[in-house]
């Protein structure tokens, strides 16, 4: 039973891939040098080549929790899918394992000879544990004696598309081996080529003469029937007893169950990120952050006296915005327009470009000379990094909406703040100087929400630079 859990899965899967990879590195050296023995009789050798074995393995847990760990589950991937992401891990490790080589003069000691054929064997090494791993976890974990029976209970319009997808679903290694139907007496009939056992008043007898491992109950969540006393019983009996969460009938795409304070609730949310990619994504917003804000601190010697000079005012613009779930916060910005733009912006909304709520203009008044030059290179953004480093924002995100705009938003819009806001998004680098309306930036950034991951942040942000390096760093 412990291999329905996907984290054992997963974390045996791991220790699989480890193992493949020592075994490719054995197969390589005998390769290279016809024997073994050499390694460990070389101190040279076995310095070099343990240390880069020992990260070689930490690299790779890296690519295994934050590539690996977007993929579905071992079972219901294809041959070809499971060589497709074999190829895709074992690439990004080969690409970190040279740089790590290259900054800490390992290639000098060690072999790129070996480094790629241990690259190469470990493809079809690697993939080949994955399919006995697979055929293993259905056939064997997931089938007769070893598999868990469940005994379904729910109503007959439900019954028939419950069974089926336990049957299209390998990840589970479970199967209904009988059920109960609460709404109708269908004691001995057969749903799906599954048995009846049991109705609304014989339940509980029906483990004296079936074999179920646990029970699940689906039922809606107005259905008239005392769960808490079906629960008990079943629970005196020390059968594991599931309760199905989608009786609420909701289209979230995520519910569990945890604790709040004292209570156990049921957790609604349309998208979850898994946190040790949450922790990833601000490491690689600090990180950035200090990068951007050394531009920055060259970005005020070089254009903050002209700033000075062209108009009145001060360096930097400060505006109130909106960011993750409505908390406001003072975004800073290199001021690019004359010191009373915010006040002139009323006379200008009649010639607002954009179709919502958004404010946007081609030849805007208000933009200082100077001011030109750093919108369009993106220049007067480089102080929001410390809105980066603080935390208010990250790289990569929606934008932050102006308080005015924020408060006409209807519910919809809101989504776009269930994440924190980004310096660049989705939007920006999907030719945002042509999108005129704002429902199309509200449909990229809530396709950005439901899709995201690390790579996707990564994608957008080589985007971002080559938009910008290109001259593209339009408003």
């Amino acid at each position: 039973m412990a291999f329905r859990n996907r984290s054992v899965r997963r974390g045996v899967m791991f220790v699989m891939d480890c193992v493949s990879l020592l075994i490719s590195f054995i197969i390589a050296w005998h390769i290279r040098f016809g024997t073994i023995e050499e390694l460990f009789r070389t101190e040279r050798y076995r310095n070099s080549y343990s240390m880069i074995l020992s990260v070689m393995i930490i690299l790779y847990a890296f690519v295994f929790v934050f590539s690996d760990g977007h993929h579905p589950a071992i079972m219901q991937q294809g041959r070809f899918t499971k060589f497709i992401y074999v190829l895709e891990n074992q690439s990004i490790l080969l690409v970190l394992l040279v740089l790590f080589m290259y900054l800490t003069y390992q290639s000098t000691e060690a072999s790129r000879y070996i480094v790629g054929w241990m690259f190469l064997v470990n493809v079809f090494l690697d993939y080949i544990f994955r399919l006995i791993y697979s055929w293993w976890l259905i056939e064997v974990k997931g089938t007769g004696y070893n598999a868990t029976n469940i005994m379904l209970i729910t109503l007959f319009d439900k019954a028939e598309e419950i069974v089926s997808n336990f049957k299209n679903s390998p990840e589970l290694l479970s199967n209904i081996s009988c059920i109960t139907i609460l709404d109708k007496d269908m004691v001995g009939e057969e749903i799906d080529g599954i048995r009846v056992v049991g109705n609304a008043e014989n339940y509980v007898n029906t483990h004296r003469e079936n074999v179920y491992d646990e029970v699940l109950i689906n039922v809606p969540y107005d259905y008239t029937i005392e769960l808490e006393k079906m629960i008990s019983k079943f629970e005196d009996m020390g059968v594991v007893t599931n309760l199905s969460i989608d009786i609420f009938n909701r289209k979230a795409a995520v519910k569990h169950i945890r604790k709040l304070g004292e209570y156990h609730v049921v957790s609604f949310v349309e998208n979850e990120p898994d946190s040790a990619s949450l922790l990833l994504k601000r490491v690689m917003d600090i990180l950035g952050a200090i990068v951007g804000l050394v531009f920055c601190a060259i970005a005020v010697i070089m254009v903050g006296p002209i700033i000075k000079i062209t108009s009145p005012g001060p360096l930097f613009f400060a505006q109130t915005r909106i960011g993750i779930n409505g908390r406001r916060f003072k975004m800073y910005k290199f001021r690019s327009m004359y010191a009373d733009a915010e006040k002139r912006k009323k006379e200008l909304m009649e010639k607002n470009e954009m179709d919502g709520l958004m404010f946007k203009m081609e030849n805007d008044p208000r933009i200082t000379p100077i001011g030109k030059f750093i919108r369009k290179t993106s220049v007067d953004e480089l102080p929001q990094f410390f809105n980066v480093l603080i935390g208010d924002m990250s790289l990569v995100g929606t934008r932050p909406p102006t308080e005015d705009e924020y408060l006409q938003y209807k519910n919809y819009h809101m989504r776009r703040l269930s994440i924190k806001p980004g310096i660049t998004g989705k939007w920006q680098v999907s030719g945002r100087s042509d999108i005129k309306n704002f429902e199309e930036v509200v449909r990229l950034d809530l396709e950005y929400i439901d899709n995201w991951s690390i790579l996707l942040d990564i994608r957008i942000l080589f985007q971002t630079v080559w938009m910008v390096a290109f001259g593209r760093g339009a408003k």
